[in-house]
Formats: C-alpha cells, structure tokens, sequence
C-alpha cells in the first residue's frame, strides 16, 4: 500500500473512532444495565445465583463491538478490515481495569459519602433519643420496656404503644402484644410446641400471638426475606 494511502487509512480509522467513542460508550453502559437488570430478576426468583460482574461486562461488550463493526464497515464502505475477536478482547482487558481501579478506590469513597449522608433514625424512649439502628428488640413488662442492642440492655419506664407508634414496617414488627422486634436478616420463623416464634440473632425466642401469624408472616417475606 502507498505511504500516504496507509496514513489516510489511519486517520480515518482513528477520527472514526474518536467521533463513534460516546455513542459506544452510552450503549455499552445501556447494555450493562440491561444486564445487571436482568440477573437481578433473576436473582430474585433463584436466590443462590450468583453472576460475576466480568460476565456481565463481557456480554454487554458483545453487541456493542458488534456495533462498532457495522459502523467501521458502513463508514468505510467495506474497505477497512476489523479484528471482532482482537477488539472485544482488548477491551474487555481495559474495561475491567477500569472497573477494577472504581471498585478499588472511587466506590468506597461514594457509598461512605451517601452513608455519611443517610440521617439516622432515632426512637424516644423514656425521653432519651435511641438508635434504631442497633436496636434489636424491645419486651414490656409492666410499666416498663426492655430493651436489647447490638452490645447491651437498658430499660426505661415507657409504654410499647408509644414506641411502636415511632415506627414503620421497614423498621420492625409487633409479632406479640409484649413484644416489638427490628428488622434483621437473620430473623427466622419456626414452629414450638405447635406455635410459631421467631428466632432473632442473639437466640431469642418471640412468641407470635395466633390473630397475627399471617401478617408476621407477610412481614418476613416483603422485608426480611424478600428473595426467599
């Protein structure tokens, strides 16, 4: 080939490339969240799968590099020739590079960020603030309430009814009149002496009275175990 017809050939390769880059790159991330939307439903219906992201990221690129090679052969009218194998190697490499150094260093930053941001929830109990989020679960007794957390007990002189009105039922669940319990994955109901309780994370045992089986049940399946 002459020397100035190489060099035209790649200038136009490299100014094709340049201007077809975005549209690649917005259908790219449209055919990954195409995916991951996709596996998500599917994680949904069989909880034990588990889908890697370089898989998902190596299927996005497949009808993206095939998009790349149509444009290449209409712009070129057929003349320029295209590695489809090279290509969707080489940039499945860069790509989970890229991912690689997100993931690593910018992701963690971002999720504390929003985390930071995230207000946290409070009950007042006894005229004190609690954090909800390391409540496990509340017993009345009396004219009191006892309270379990993450890493301790207290107690205080107020009325269950008052409490549970602070909530909502992504926060917990009244299974039993004495009882108000948070939300926690490792909640599990089982059956004793022909009635149902619920096992919490710390090995307690709540009763669930007979009028609210049902709703303690539908409770577990929207916002404990939704996947289940």
């Amino acid at each position: 080939m002459h020397p100035i017809l190489q060099v035209r050939d790649l200038t136009f390769h490299f100014g094709l490339r340049s201007a077809f880059w975005p549209i690649l790159f917005v259908f790219y991330i449209s055919m990954s969240a195409i995916c991951i939307t996709f596996f998500a439903i599917l994680a949904q219906r069989y909880s034990t799968l588990r889908v890697p992201m370089p898989l998902i990221g190596f299927i996005a690129l497949i009808p993206t590099i095939t998009l790349c090679k149509a444009a290449v052969a209409i712009a070129s009218k057929g003349t320029f020739p295209y590695n489809f194998v090279g290509q969707l190697i080489f940039y499945f490499f860069t790509i989970q590079g890229i991912e690689t150094v997100f993931y690593r260093f910018v992701f963690p930053d971002i999720s504390q960020d929003i985390g930071d941001s995230t207000p946290q929830r409070h009950l007042v109990i006894g005229g004190e603030k609690i954090d909800l989020a390391k409540l496990l679960h509340i017993e009345a007794r009396e004219h009191h309430v006892h309270l379990t957390f993450q890493d301790e007990k207290s107690s205080a002189r107020a009325r269950l009814g008052d409490i549970i009105a602070q909530t909502k039922a992504e926060d917990g669940l009244q299974p039993h009149r004495s009882w108000w319990v948070a939300r926690d994955p490792a909640i599990r109901a089982e059956r004793k002496n022909g009635r149902l309780i619920l096992r919490l994370r710390d090995d307690t045992e709540v009763p669930v009275a007979r009028t609210r089986v049902d709703d303690v049940l539908n409770w577990l399946n929207n916002h404990v175990h939704p996947a289940e």
